[in-house]
Parts: C-alpha cells; sequence; structure tokens
C-alpha cells in the first residue's frame, strides 16, 4: 500500500505543475480512479483545472477529500539538490515540489481507496474535489466545485482536506479551522513640495504615520476558543520621490489582518476607518478568506480515533496557520478537518517527505473512510 501510494506521488510530482497549470495531474487521476468505478465531472473555469471524481458508495453518507494539484514556483532551481520535478528517492526521502503540498497526499488518499476497493470493502460514497488553482488567486479553483456541488446538491457530509497539517509526525496535528485574511490598500493623500516651503505642501508621510501607529497598536479583543489572536501586520509603507528635498503628496501602506472568529470583516473595517478618521485616505479592502471553525463532534472524533488507532498519538486539533481551500467548503456547511504530510519544507527549496510518512498517512486515511459514518 506505501508502495502504491509513493509510485502515484512521483508520478504526480514529475507533473510540472505551477499554479494555475495542472500539468496533466489530474487527467493522471482520472485514470487510475476509473477502474474504480469513479466518474470525473469538469468543473473548469478561468483557465483553472478542476474536477470532481465521485464513486457511489455500497454505505450510507458521503466522504470527500479536497485537494490541489498546482504548486508553488520552484525558486532557484541550481540551489536544489534533485530537480524538483524529478520525484527522486533518495534513502527513504521523496525529493520534489508538492512532496508535502501537497501531491502526496492526493496520493495516499487514492492508494487507500484502492486498497478498500480491491479489498471489496463497502464504504460509503468517496469524492475528491480537485483543483489546480489553491496556490494562487484562488478564484476559479474550490469555490467554482463547491458552487456546482451546491447547484446539484452533492456536497459531501464531512471532508478531509489534504493539505500538510503536521508538525513532528503524520498525525500529530489536524487543523479544525482557520484564521479569516483581510488585507487593505490604504493610500494617504497630501500635496507634494519643497521641503524648504512646507507651508505651500501637505506631507503624506505625516498623515500616515500617526495613523499607521493606531493601527498597529490596535486591542483586537479576546479571541475565540481553540484560535490564535487577531494579527494586524503593516507590511509594506511607500511615499515621497527619493528626494530628500521634496515633501511627499502620497503614502501608500500595506496592511494584512490575520482574524479570529471573535472578530469580522464588518467590526475589522469599521475600526480601521477609525483610525484613518483625521486622514485624506483611500482604504481598499479585500476580504480574501473568511475564518472557519469545525465544531467538536463525530467527524473530528473519527479523525483523532483513526489516528490514534493507526499510530497511537493524541492528535491536536489546531487553528493555527494561513489559509486554505477548507474554508470554502466550511463557508457551504461541510464539517472540515485538514490532515496531511508534516510541512517542515513546504514553498522552500529543496522540498521534501519522507516515504515512511506515505504508508502511515495511507494507513490513517484508510482507517477514516472503513469507519466514516453519518
Amino acid at each position: 500500500m506505501s508502495e502504491i501510494a509513493t509510485n502515484i506521488a512521483v508520478k504526480l510530482i514529475r507533473r510540472e505543475s505551477v499554479t494555475p497549470d495542472d500539468g496533466g495531474c489530474q487527467n493522471y487521476i482520472e485514470r487510475m480512479l476509473a477502474p474504480l468505478g469513479f466518474v470525473r465531472t469538469s468543473v473548469d473555469a478561468g483557465g483553472v483545472t478542476n474536477s470532481i471524481y465521485t464513486r457511489m458508495g455500497e454505505l450510507p453518507g458521503t466522504l470527500a477529500f479536497a485537494g490541489h494539484t498546482d504548486v508553488v514556483p520552484t525558486g532557484p532551481v541550481e540551489k536544489w539538490q534533485f530537480d524538483p520535478f524529478s520525484g527522486e528517492i533518495v534513502d527513504g526521502i521523496l525529493h520534489g515540489r508538492g512532496a508535502q503540498d501537497m501531491k502526496s497526499a492526493v496520493a495516499c488518499w487514492i492508494a487507500a481507496v484502492g486498497k478498500l476497493c480491491g479489498e471489496y470493502t463497502p464504504i460509503p460514497t468517496i469524492q475528491l474535489l480537485i483543483t489546480s488553482d489553491e496556490e494562487g488567486e484562488s478564484v476559479d479553483g474550490t469555490i467554482r466545485i463547491i458552487e456546482r456541488m451546491q447547484a446539484d446538491g452533492t456536497l459531501p457530509d464531512a471532508c478531509i482536506v489534504g493539505e500538510p497539517s503536521c508538525s513532528e509526525m503524520v498525525g500529530d496535528t489536524i487543523r479544525r479551522g482557520r484564521r479569516g485574511v483581510v488585507q487593505i490598500k490604504a493610500t494617504f493623500h497630501g500635496k507634494q513640495g519643497h521641503s524648504a516651503y512646507p507651508q505651500d505642501a501637505d506631507n503624506a508621510i505625516h498623515h500616515a504615520a500617526p495613523a499607521l501607529a493606531k493601527i498597529a497598536t490596535i486591542d483586537w479583543g479576546t479571541p475565540a476558543a481553540g484560535f490564535p489572536a487577531t494579527s494586524c501586520q503593516i507590511t509594506n509603507v511607500n511615499g515621497g520621490t527619493g528626494a530628500t528635498n521634496v515633501i511627499p503628496g502620497f503614502c501608500e501602506a500595506l496592511i494584512d489582518i490575520r482574524y479570529n472568529p471573535a472578530n469580522n470583516f464588518d467590526g475589522i473595517k469599521c475600526t480601521i476607518e477609525a483610525c484613518c478618521e483625521a486622514c485624506d485616505v483611500t482604504l481598499e479592502f479585500d476580504h480574501s478568506a473568511i475564518a472557519f471553525s469545525t465544531a467538536d463532534g463525530p467527524f473530528l472524533d473519527l479523525v483523532s480515533d483513526s489516528i490514534r488507532r493507526v499510530t497511537g498519538i493524541e492528535t491536536l486539533r489546531d487553528t493555527g496557520g494561513g489559509t486554505s481551500d477548507g474554508r470554502f467548503l466550511a463557508a457551504a456547511g461541510v464539517p472540515v478537518a485538514e490532515l496531511g504530510t508534516t510541512n517542515s519544507t513546504i514553498h522552500q527549496v529543496g522540498e521534501q517527505v519522507a516515504v515512511s510518512e506515505l504508508a502511515t498517512l495511507t494507513a490513517i486515511y484508510t482507517d477514516i473512510i472503513e469507519n466514516f459514518e453519518v
């Protein structure tokens, strides 16, 4: 079973699929799944390859796996020990872009389903929801899949998202939720002029500085249970012409807010606006991700129990990290748990994963499918 998962992962890694390019991965997945009774529904949009693979089950309920075939750019290829799309295995380590994020998890799910089907084990209806637009803009990816499923009435009862959730070993952490994201471009307006004649100008940076100081020290309150506190980071500030004797007529700042469910977009927007109320400023808000959380209950218990049966680990139910496509499923009312490999080299030069992790993850996925109930 571990050899099957590893072989699938290697073949996926060897398909160069820098976002939003799928590189033929989903056609390969279709060829792997068709003999198991899966039917592919294409939901391509905006140059993005999206697929729903469905196998009707022998047991009640529908369990989905959500993942992506796109990967981030490699960075300097010459700094990789092995070609990033070679899928080399050396001393039990699988090398390549997507080894952790997240072609190996896709491979493990396929291997788990294949094992159960090969043994004629009764299982629920299984869906694979795969996009090539997770690492990019995420505007024509999983969200389009969910829209299609909502229209067809085919949303699953629960979903495993194969993001690399674990820290030290497979199973030590699952993501039960994620913080939301609000990004802001603040343009402070003034009047450009000569620094020797400040009475004839209006320094935009002088307006921006106190407003940004207020923003940096906002008290966002007590976070929701189980979530990190809301984080507000001013990530870029740009103003002036580069000349020391020119008073700047504008100043731009970029702000990144990662909020927990104790906050919400409307409240965040009002708070930022209040910090800038004394300024001539244009604020552009982008609510790029909604905070979500899956409540304790049978589904999370099942995932934790499966991890315990396979590894003996008592898993941590966490909400840290960035964003994931789990937000689109959660917004549609689907319980979500993120469970994949470890994440020590994601997005890095030299991304890699231990082959032993694939064996463990495949066994956990198999147990989850076998014991899923609605």
